[in-house]
């Protein structure tokens, strides 16, 4: 679970197969709740928020506030993939529902003619509806992926 200073950190994660929630405003105590009765590990920026009792051992302090540092990180300290669905499910970056795969027939009506025409692999989000597919931008984030890897920072998109 990211805090409401992590919602861009959140679609990353999502991005990469990560089973995240997030909520853009959200009090600490319906928080702390959440990550308690859902059994999450919490991602927070507060450092007021990470001394709290209850939550010893089910947190990470998220030292910077740039997105690359913020996964290079989480790779080090929890050892997160920072590969593409590395572990094969991959999750909506909007609202976090798993994705399936549809036919390029079914994608043809969902998406622009352009990519309907060009690309054959489609996902949809099964809560809200949101067509997926492997276009140039997958390439830029493999490529970022692996220099955050590498301890290197992209660029800051």
């Amino acid at each position: 679970m990211a805090d409401a200073m992590l919602g861009r950190l959140a679609r990353w994660l999502r991005i990469l197969g990560y089973d995240t929630a997030y909520e853009k405003i959200i009090p600490d105590e319906v928080l702390i709740e959440r990550v308690l009765g859902e059994n999450r590990w919490l991602l927070t920026r507060d450092g007021y928020l990470a001394q709290r009792k209850v939550l010893r051992g089910r947190h990470t302090l998220i030292a910077s506030d740039h997105i690359d540092d913020q996964l290079r990180q989480l790779h080090d300290q929890l050892s997160l993939h920072l590969d593409l669905a590395e572990h094969g499910q991959f999750r909506c970056a909007d609202c976090n529902a798993a994705l399936h795969p549809i036919s390029a027939e079914e994608a043809s009506a969902l998406v622009p003619p352009f990519v309907a025409r060009h690309y054959h692999e489609f996902l949809q989000c099964d809560s809200c509806g949101r067509v997926y597919w492997p276009g140039t931008h997958w390439e830029a984030l493999t490529g970022r992926l692996a220099l955050i890897k590498k301890g290197e920072r992209g660029t800051d998109r």
